[in-house]
């Protein structure tokens, strides 16, 4: 009966244990989330996904309220971007999020990101790009 009661108990077990490593195998909700937006992104935004990354990316960012960012991605180069090329960024902006899925999803990190504070015509909110601006934009992207 001992004997019984034991193998009843470790099929049990096992069967638990099965269970709990299937579950653990399957994405969490957060990465299943996270992928389905880079999908959406990727649809929305498909050139900055064929971007390359040779000399890093460069993301241009602009304010639009307090706290409200919007930003832009090309990738780097040994020459400045025209004020044409910049402006143009701001039809098809990014959020800070979106845009640091994108770099992810791209394997960009550290310093081949190069974030350079820009101001946009159309932005209507007034800052001035200093020192502690520049510092504050970074800090978004680290």
């Amino acid at each position: 009966m001992m004997k019984m009661i034991f193998l009843t108990a470790a099929v049990m077990l096992c069967l638990v244990s099965c269970g709990a490593e299937v579950e653990n195998n399957s994405l969490p909700s957060s990465q299943v989330q996270s992928s389905a937006d880079v999908e959406s992104l990727r649809e929305k935004y498909p050139e900055y996904f064929e971007l390359g990354d040779f000399k890093g990316i460069e993301v241009y960012v602009w304010q639009m309220a307090e706290d409200s960012y919007q930003c832009g991605l090309m990738s780097g180069t040994n020459r400045n971007k025209t004020e044409e090329e910049i402006t143009a960024l701001a039809q098809k902006p990014l959020t800070v999020d979106e845009a640091k899925l994108i770099l992810d999803e791209l394997g960009v990190k550290g310093s081949d990101i190069i974030v350079i504070p820009v101001i946009q015509p159309y932005s209507s909110y007034h800052y001035e790009i200093d020192d502690e601006y520049r510092e504050r934009v970074e800090k978004l992207f680290k």
